[in-house]
């Protein structure tokens, strides 16, 4: 049995990655769409102010609607499909989901990025590359705006050239 874990969060890279998996995987009868949505771990100072079944039906509904246009879509495409919702950090929480699951492969939609932001900002997608074991399909989104393309490496570079000069000086 094939199974094949996406990430959805309703954003369009989500739903990109799983119109891919469909188009690849979703006519076979051995293959298993599971789509999975991950929510925030409620941090204990905040969390001591509700109960456990508030937060746990919170995070649920969040889910829930996270979910919306990929089961919509699935539905739809008259693909078969299960749901859950995990908590936690969301690149290790996918991977022990994936895992437990007995996945043989995880699709993720991601954004074009280059390499600076993705060090600066907490990727799902690289850390699933980082820490799976489980291959990880990649499904880019649009093109990286051409702010984000050439100013955040020239302002790199820049603040490198000053680190230097300063240490030198």
């Amino acid at each position: 049995m094939n199974k094949v874990l996406i990430p959805v969060d309703g954003s369009s890279n989500a739903l990109l990655a799983l119109k891919h998996a469909v188009k690849i995987y979703g006519k076979d009868t051995h293959t298993e769409i599971h789509i999975c949505n991950v929510q925030p771990k409620i941090y204990r100072h905040i969390g001591k102010f509700f109960s456990k079944g508030d937060i746990q039906e919170w995070q649920a509904e969040r889910a829930k609607q996270a979910a919306k246009s990929a089961a919509d879509y699935l539905e739809n495409a008259g693909v078969s499909f299960s749901f859950t919702y995990v908590t936690g950090d969301k690149g290790e929480a996918l991977r022990d989901e994936a895992q437990r699951l007995g996945c043989s492969r995880i699709v993720i939609g991601s954004a074009k990025k280059n390499t600076l932001s993705r060090l600066f900002e907490n990727s799902t997608t690289a850390k699933l590359l980082e820490i799976s074991d489980i291959p990880v399909e990649v499904i880019t989104g649009k093109s990286i705006p051409a702010l984000e393309r050439w100013g955040i490496p020239v302002i790199g570079a820049g603040a490198a050239t000053a680190l230097v000069a300063a240490v030198i000086d």
